[in-house]
């Protein structure tokens, strides 16, 4: 792709098009649609329009009225999209909001992730807190709770979600409340995957082939085909074997 580069920092504002390169360094606008090689946003950046690009990057304030497509989406500082995203990488430290539904392939949350609607990728991990309104859907699902975190499914093979703090499968869940390092929650409706394995996790329903209910959980109902396995500081109140 060739086209000129478009530089604002100070405040300014460009019309959508064909770019190499569109950095915002300062206060900048940008109306109408637009296909970039990079963008970068280290002020404040608003996008009036569709926006695709290979690699956009977020240390600043950015904010997305439309769809995005991305290959590589960086974000350590805000970044807000009203539509939906497609972004084959996302790696999120800061505070991304996505409006709409995301697909990508790899997503990787350290910071703060709100996805309003559907989340569907390869693989996703999560040592920060999200909040999925739909389906969180990934072959991969790696979670490591910080503060509190919600979703209304959560669907993949491979389903590891874990308290941080440092305890376990076996460690004390009482004392690691009381030491209250970095300890989150996860609130669900339904979890379904071949091998599941949950820590402080509260659901309505958990289904799968495997499943391991560690320290900390509150599960309603639990539906396995092969083997089951419920930690004696977790909360299971139905166990059904299909």
């Amino acid at each position: 792709m060739e086209g000129q580069s478009v530089s604002i920092s100070g405040s300014g504002r460009v019309s959508g098009g064909e770019y190499s390169q569109v950095r915002i360094s300062g206060s900048g606008r940008v109306e109408g649609d637009v296909v970039a090689q990079e963008i970068r946003v280290s002020g404040a950046g608003r996008f009036q329009g569709s926006v695709k690009a290979k690699e956009i990057t977020v240390s600043g304030a950015g904010k997305f009225s439309d769809r995005v497509e991305a290959d590589v989406l960086v974000t350590s500082g805000s970044c807000g999209i009203e539509g939906d995203a497609e972004v084959k990488e996302l790696r999120s430290s800061g505070a991304q909001r996505i409006g709409g539904n995301f697909r990508g392939h790899y997503v990787r949350v350290s910071g703060v992730l709100h996805v309003a609607q559907n989340l569907e990728a390869d693989v996703f991990t999560s040592s920060g807190k999200f909040e999925v309104g739909g389906l969180l859907s990934a072959d991969r699902v790696e979670i490591k709770l910080v503060g509190d975190s919600r979703a209304r499914e959560i669907g993949g093979e491979n389903i590891d979600i874990r308290a941080s703090s440092g305890f376990s499968f076996g460690f004390s869940l009482t004392r690691g409340f009381r030491l209250g390092v970095g300890i989150g929650t996860l609130t669900v409706g339904e979890i379904e995957g071949d091998h599941v394995l949950l820590e402080a996790t509260t659901a309505d329903v958990v289904r799968g082939k495997s499943v391991r209910i560690g320290p900390g959980c509150k599960i309603g109902r639990v539906e396995y085909t092969d083997s089951l396995e419920v930690h004696p500081e977790a909360e299971v109140r139905e166990r059904v074997k299909r």
